[in-house]
């Protein structure tokens, strides 16, 4: 595979690190990779692993954020959401250090939301 294709495939875990700062764009960074980047089956995979991962990372981190809003939840979702937020980070960090050497990268606790 070409160095355009391991970038491509990287930049498709790291977009999302950018898209926090806007409201849903960790799920539309990746979501433009796949839908209009390169075609190939490598970043395509990479891609939709990177929009499964940040979907499964947006819905944990609203029930964190639902079980706050509660007395008792408030004890538990700030150890949750500390825990969240280094699964979301070692899992892109680990994702586009696959990519860049070419190889294929499970994100861990995440739903298969898209096929």
């Amino acid at each position: 595979m070409s160095d355009s294709e391991r970038t491509w495939a990287a930049v498709a875990h790291l977009a999302p690190l950018v898209g926090y700062f806007l409201l849903i764009g960790q799920i539309l960074l990746p979501l433009a990779i796949l839908l209009w980047g390169p075609k190939s089956p490598f970043v395509q995979a990479h891609a939709k692993e990177s929009l499964n991962g940040q979907i499964s990372y947006t819905l944990y981190g609203l029930a964190v954020w639902l079980l706050a809003i509660t007395v008792v939840g408030l004890v538990l979702a700030l150890p949750l959401g500390v825990a969240l937020l280094v699964l979301a980070l070692w899992n892109m960090v680990k994702g586009a250090m696959a990519a860049g050497q070419g190889e294929m990268y499970t994100y861990a606790f995440i739903l298969r939301l898209v096929p």
